[in-house]
């Protein structure tokens, strides 16, 4: 049986990161690639070269698939990409083609699912503030104790169960914490499945837990979700965690909210204007984490994305259900 004829398509300097000498291996297993990365330009100067092209294999800077470049790739049936949100790329002329299209979205969510347990236990330790107050030459303030503990009794809020929110919920079972959620668009059979608490608003979640950790997708409808009430509402000493997107907060009044309360500590990995992370008022506060969007995959965990590429060309030419197809409709609900 012939193997269908396959391509990298993204930006050259990411090709690495994601595909590792394995997946580049088992791709030319599978399929007939030659080992090129190629780019829109290139499809677009020389069309004949891909009119056989089946499968396309991306990542972080695939090109936008327009009606022009789908028109060079007469024969595409499937897009294995090894990164998360494909809102970039995918137009309304793939959905019409009906490509079938695949993310490593549910990898992704691992990095910033252990970014997140590992930002709740060290803010329910006040793990960073006790440093701070080293670094100032404080001693620790028994009299005055922040810190809550992990164990019985301590409320974990997750704001969204998507991929990253329901991994968080998995992992933090390990540790005798309530977690607790609120997600308007998940059926019940979710929390439960979970073990998970159901609220029903986001106030009630911010005045209830020592911990609340964002996880909804930004979209027109959530810019701006989390507002200076809910951070005024807020438990004493409690953590608030985004790694989800700045947009989703209002900044300004959760930074008015920090300054004004000492207790409340917020690690912070997302903001809105992130060539401004160096520059902003965050990096100047005591009671702030603020770290440059890492808790996504970096590194050799980049290389899970590209893996999961690769199963899922693996399930696709043995006819089986792919692991994370996105959809037109599935779209409109993801980061």
């Amino acid at each position: 049986m012939n193997k269908p004829v396959s391509i990298y398509l993204l930006f050259p300097d990411k090709f690495d990161a994601i595909y590792n000498a394995a997946a580049q291996l088992e791709i030319g297993r599978l399929t007939r690639n030659e080992g090129q990365i190629h780019g829109r330009k290139m499809v677009l100067q020389n069309p004949e070269a891909y009119e056989d092209v089946e499968i396309v294999f991306s990542g972080w800077g695939a090109p936008v698939f327009d009606v022009e470049l789908l028109s060079h790739l007469p024969k595409l049936k499937a897009i294995f990409y090894g990164a998360g949100t494909v809102k970039s790329w995918t137009t309304d002329a793939l959905w019409d083609r009906d490509v079938l299209v695949t993310s490593a979205f549910e990898a992704n969510a691992i990095p910033v699912a252990e970014y997140t347990v590992a930002a709740v236990v060290l803010g329910l330790k006040k793990a960073w503030t006790y440093s701070r107050n080293l670094a100032n030459g404080t001693r620790r303030d028994h009299a005055r104790d922040y810190a809550i503990g992990v164990f019985d009794g301590s409320q974990v809020g997750i704001i969204s169960l998507g991929a990253v929110g329901r991994r968080v919920c998995q992992m933090l079972q390990n540790f005798n914490l309530k977690i607790v959620a609120y997600d308007p668009f998940v059926a019940d059979s979710v929390f439960e499945e979970l073990g998970v608490g159901r609220v029903d608003s986001l106030d009630a979640l911010f005045r209830s837990s020592d911990v609340v950790s964002l996880h909804a997708p930004s979209l027109p409808s959530t810019a701006g979700l989390i507002t200076k009430a809910h951070f005024q509402a807020m438990l004493e000493g409690a953590t608030f965690i985004n790694t989800a997107r700045g947009a989703i907060v209002d900044e300004a009044g959760m930074i008015e909210v920090l300054q004004a309360r000492p207790d409340l500590f917020a690690v912070i990995d997302v903001i809105t204007d992130e060539a401004r992370y160096h520059r902003c008022d965050l990096t100047k506060m005591e009671n702030v984490f603020l770290t440059p969007h890492i808790a996504g995959s970096l590194g050799r965990e980049c290389h899970r994305m590209g893996l999961v590429a690769v199963e899922e060309c693996r399930r696709y030419l043995a006819g089986k259900p792919p692991i994370a197809q996105v959809t037109r409709s599935s779209i409109a609900l993801m980061a």
